[in-house]
This record gives structure tokens, sequence and C-alpha cells, in this order.
């Protein structure tokens, strides 16, 4: 991936580590600014993250009224995990999140609002591929048994079952929330399925959402998930929840926010402390900065917080939900050919197998037919050192899908969560008994400080949409303080 030059919008995309040490003060539309470093400044409200939750916090609170809002992030770029990347003359891709269904309609409003267009899913003709236990089955017919597909009817109903017990926004409420906890979807499996697609179908849909294996989550943490999102179907591999995708990537909805803001976007500066001293303001601290303010807002995942230190030291339930979060990243891999070969052949460009190098794969062709791209996801861990045998054992890999004609890339575009500095991880599965003891901390403000990150969002969490909604929730939970203080003023009323 080549990195343009510093002082572009381009430096949003893809950061600007050729800047030196001049502290990077955010790019509006007529490009970053560098300055001497900040010993002091000040703020009305100080978000921590750059990612879509807090810049969509940010834009709110500019909103509604607060005159100075300031974002600060660790990384030399907006857009925390979602990154575009060119993999041929004007095409981007996302190297983090990407697609949304119709059901996201907050995000979908954000695009609309900042002139981001949308793009549909590649139109799926043909088959889809399956590769499993060395057997590999074009379409779906052959996959299950009527036995399998019964007992999988029945494990939805069940879950689907379990999830409507859950209050929305807060499953450590229900009544049999503990119970739920204490058991990992490995467990809860091997009791209720005597199947091998059965069990191998919900395996799947925690390998898809989550990176992880079933025995890293518990049942309550999954069946939350199934009420976030409204059903089973929506976490797996092959659902609508991947009708749409946006020009020029996802993280073009970040650039748009930021460049609105523009030198109150701090880059390439990580907090290493807040202080939320009841004599004062609230002090943000980074290296080379002291932001006072009087409130701020943490936009970011729970197991991120850990970098930063608290003072005072944070009550022992969200110090423990921070402690105990975990965070689970991933490999995502662009395959370019020079057109999408494997639609001549009656596929879709849509895989699931249960390999070692990719498991999931997709279609990810632009609407103009050229070049055809394949995108792959696959365990970071288990790949190679350098990124020339990377691409050899993916598109090696990608041969027992799609043929040989796999091997005839002429571009190949990675994005290794793994090796992300800032990120714990891209998804939020929770060990046996975390939710429903730590849960009720997801959202509750601590003194001054608020919390965003789609992870606290009530509907959604962990997707794009949930860190729209989340960052929606928060703004409007600091301005109605600072309404209430007389800091701003209260909303016009229609009519």
């Amino acid at each position: 991936m080549r990195l343009r030059p510093p002082f572009t919008r381009r430096s949003f995309l893809r950061g600007a580590a050729s800047l030196g040490g001049g502290l990077l003060l955010g790019c509006g539309r007529g490009g970053c600014a560098r300055s001497a470093p900040l010993e002091r400044r000040t703020a009305g409200v100080v978000v921590v993250g750059a990612g879509l939750s807090g810049l969509v916090a940010a834009r709110e609170l500019r909103k509604a009224g607060v005159g100075s809002v300031v974002v600060v992030e660790a990384r030399n770029r907006v857009g925390g995990l979602t990154i575009s990347q060119e993999v041929s003359q004007g095409v981007m891709v996302d190297g983090g999140g990407a697609w949304v269904s119709p059901k996201h309609t907050r995000i979908l409003a954000l695009a609309e609002e900042l002139g981001v267009g949308t793009v549909d899913a590649a139109e799926s003709k043909g088959n889809p591929v399956f590769l499993f236990d060395g057997v590999r089955v074009a379409g779906t017919g052959r996959l299950f048994s009527r036995a399998e597909a019964r007992e999988l009817r029945q494990l939805r109903d069940k879950l689907e079952g379990m999830a409507a017990e859950l209050p929305v926004g807060a499953p450590w409420d229900a009544p049999r929330a503990a119970e739920y906890d204490e058991v990992s979807m490995a467990h809860w499996l091997a009791d209720n399925s005597s199947t091998v697609w059965g069990r191998r179908d919900i395996d799947l849909a925690i390998d898809f959402t989550f990176g992880c294996q079933p025995y890293d989550i518990s049942l309550l943490r999954f069946v939350a998930a199934v009420k976030s999102v409204g059903g089973l179907e929506r976490l797996m591999a092959i659902s609508d929840s991947q009708d749409v995708s946006f020009s020029g990537g996802s993280q073009m909805l970040s650039v748009k926010m930021a460049e609105a803001l523009g030198d109150q976007v701090l880059l390439a500066s990580p907090v290493t402390r807040i202080v939320d001293d009841p004599a004062g303001p609230v002090r943000v601290e980074t290296e080379r900065l002291s932001i006072e303010c009087g409130h701020v807002i943490v936009a970011m995942m729970p197991a991120d917080a850990r970098r930063i230190e608290f003072e005072p030291e944070l009550p022992e339930l969200k110090a423990g939900l921070i402690s105990n979060w975990t965070g689970s990243p991933d490999y995502k891999a662009h395959i370019v050919y020079k057109t999408p070969f494997w639609r001549n052949n009656r596929l879709n460009g849509t895989a699931v197998g249960d390999g070692v190098v990719v498991d999931f794969i997709f279609d990810s062709t632009p609407a103009a037919g050229t070049p055809g791209v394949l995108v792959a996801f696959g365990a970071g861990e288990e790949l190679p050192a350098t990124v020339d045998d990377r691409k050899e054992v993916v598109t090696q890999s990608l041969v027992s899908f799609f043929g040989e004609e796999a091997l005839d890339a002429i571009n190949f575009v990675e994005m290794d969560w793994l090796t992300e500095e800032w990120s714990t991880g891209c998804a939020s599965p929770l060990a046996p008994g975390v939710l429903s003891k730590y849960g009720p901390a997801l959202r509750q403000p601590v003194g001054r400080i608020h919390w965003g990150g789609s992870e606290t969002s009530a509907e959604f969490d962990g997707f794009m949409e949930g860190a729209v909604r989340a960052g929606e929730r928060v703004a409007s939970e600091v301005a109605a303080i600072l309404r209430e203080s007389g800091a701003i003023p209260a909303p016009a009323k229609s009519g």
C-alpha cells in the first residue's frame, strides 16, 4: 500500500508517518496543519477517539451548541476500525468495517447528510462454494441432511427465544442472565446439538461475527448479540447484513466529519491520563498536551481504555469491565484480478470453509465490473511473516474454492488488525462471567467521564451502525447535562 504525500485528504485515510516530530492538528478541507507542541488547551468537551463513534459524538455536540469540542486520537489517521485502501486506480476497498444493511438506519442517514454515496453489493448470480472436511460443494443443496436442517432450526429457535427474554441494551438485567453467562457457547452446543451441521452453522456465526472459538464466548454474550441485531440470521456469514457499502470506503464518513471539525481533531496524540478533580475542570493529558474541559467522552472499545490512567481510580465495577473486556483482532485481504473470473464459472464469489488460512470469502468487485476483487478473512496469527509469503498462501488457499485462476492475482492488499497498535480487536467476544457481572457499568458515566464506542450501543453493538448510535446517545447525554447547567441553550421549539 503506497502512502500519498501529506497535507491531503489521503492523510486522514492512511496516516502521515512522514510528518516527523510535529504535532498533527487535524485536517480540514484546506489540508492538514502542523504546529509546535502545545502545553495547555481548553475545551468544552474532549472526545477521546476519532473513530465513527467519537466523531459522531463531536458532530452532535457541535450541533447542540457546544462551542469547543476537541477530538484526540492516538493514530495518525481518523476512522478507528474503518480504513479505506486503494487496490487499483480509483478503486477503494475497506480494510475494516465495510457493509451495512437497510436496517442500519442511522449510519445510512449520516452518509446522506455527509454526501457519501452507497453502493449495492455485487449481484449474487451463481452459487456460493463450501469446503469442509476436504469436500467442496457449490451451492447449498447437499450441505445438510434433513436431520441437520431440523436441528439447526431448533437451535435457532432456542437462541432467539432466549434473546427475546433480554431487555434491549441491558442483557445483564434479564432474570436468567447469570445462568446464561455461566456457560460458554461450546458447552451449550455440546448439550443441545448432536449433528455436524447443526453445530457447525452456529460455530460459523460465532467465527464470522466474533472471530473466536465457541469456548471463548459466553452464551449470554452470544444471545445478547442475537438480540442486538434482530435475529440469528444477521450474524451468519451469508445474510442481508452485507447489502450496501460506501463509495470511497466507509472511512470516508470519518474523513468528512473530521474535515468539518478541522483543527479540533488532534492526531498522533494518545491519551495517557484523565483526571476528574471535583475542585476543578477535567484534565485530559497526552505526552505533549493537557486539555482542560467540562466533560470527556471516551469513545473506544472498553479494553482499549486500559492504556489510560484514570485519576481518581475508576469504580470497581467499571475497572473490572475494562480489565476483563476482550477484543478479537481480524485479518482481511483483498485479492485483485483482471476480471471476476469466478462469475464465468457460475460462482458468486462467496465461499466458506474450515481452512486455517482463510475461512470466509466474498465478491468485492466494483460496480463497473473490473477489476475482479475477492475479499478474504482469515486467522492472522497463522499466516507467514512476510507479505509475499502471505500473498502466496492466501491465493493458494483460494484455488481450493475457485480453481487455478485464483493464482493469477495482479494485486494483494491486506489489513492485519493483530498488528494494529491502537486496537485490542475488531469484535468483542466475552468469556463466561463477564457480561452479567460488569455489564451494568458499560454506559454508566463516572463523574464527568462518559462512554461511547460501538460496544456501548443498545442495538447493533460491534457494528458501524452501533458506533453511530453510541455516538448520538453519549452526545445527547452530555448535551442534556450542559443544558441543565445553562452552558448551552435549550433546543429551539418547532412550530
